[in-house]
């Protein structure tokens, strides 16, 4: 038996987050859904009346920019390990991330066919760094400790990486402890919405809970739920046991030097690419007349 499990970030407009479900529900799929901790779970309760619907008990509070979203990823994935180790011990499955704001762009026949035929296979779009993808390579990423969140307090980031560069401190800085912890490890960025494996799922929970030094490197980076489990698959995976294809399920759009994805308008998703399996970033309060197009493709 195959499954489809969809773990959502979720944050926001429980109603988006009931239609995305009710899109995916085709009775061979899951849902754990991680509400932020800010947010009332009560508002939210209708979305579980579904027996496939799960929430992620483990709740963090999430900052965008912040190992926040590292930690509420490896803890979905934890409660879905043991979960499908229950309840479906002898069946293949997929961990598939989206976001509250994501959207499929295949219906579920297609989707369903493409992964259970390569049930075995994961999906990561990734990089070594530095890459032309991220401004300035992206090593500033790492370049800096980034102890308060990026977008409020960024003269506190500064001010405080300028103590530790002028009173000597590197050794703080999260490039440093990588290479002295890490030296012959590349650093790769990648796409935070991954497809995994069950295989490769647990391999990650695994190598996570070993390596404490490695979850510390990335305690303190810019984005890390974007450098986090690529750098630790591809290097931890060194004898290349599990076939991992270099893809991109999702299409996305980045206007200019914005670190936010854009609102994906029609034409945008016309000119997309036909591979993509699904869409972000969609909000039925921006661009509903986007998600009626998506709606419209799908039922045709």
């Amino acid at each position: 038996m195959y499954l489809k499990v969809y773990f959502i970030l979720a944050h926001k407009n429980p109603s988006q987050i009931r239609n995305l479900i009710e899109m995916l529900d085709d009775t061979k799929s899951l849902f754990f859904i991680h509400l932020d901790k800010n947010v009332k779970i009560q508002e939210y309760q209708d979305l579980v009346l579904n027996t496939s619907c799960h929430f992620v008990k483990n709740r963090v509070r999430c900052t965008w920019g912040k190992y926040s979203l590292v930690q509420a990823t490896l803890n979905a994935m934890k409660e879905v390990e043991d979960y499908m180790n229950n309840k479906y011990k002898y069946s293949d499955y997929h961990f598939i991330m989206l976001s509250g704001e994501d959207l499929p762009l295949k219906n579920n026949i297609n989707i369903n066919d493409f992964l259970e035929e390569n049930n075995k296979t994961s999906y990561l779009n990734y990089w070594s760094l530095p890459t032309k993808k991220w401004w300035n390579g992206g090593l500033f990423r790492f370049e800096n400790l980034y102890f308060f969140a990026y977008k409020k307090s960024q003269k506190l980031n500064y001010y405080l990486n300028r103590i530790i560069k002028k009173g000597n401190f590197n050794f703080l800085l999260p490039i440093n402890k990588f290479k002295k912890n890490f030296p012959d490890f590349t650093l790769y960025g990648a796409s935070q919405w991954m497809i995994l494996s069950k295989d490769l799922l647990e391999f990650v929970l695994a190598k996570s809970e070993e390596n404490s030094k490695f979850n510390s490197v990335f305690k303190y980076v810019l984005a890390p739920d974007e450098t986090y489990f690529a750098t630790l698959i591809l290097n931890l995976d060194a004898r290349k046991q599990f076939p991992i294809q270099n893809y991109e399920t999702h299409f996305i759009l980045f206007d200019g030097v914005d670190a936010s994805p854009k609102y994906l308008e029609i034409m945008d998703l016309k000119e997309s690419n036909e591979h993509f399996l699904f869409a972000r970033k969609f909000d039925v309060n921006i661009n509903q007349s986007t998600i009626d197009f998506v709606k419209k493709n799908l039922a045709q």
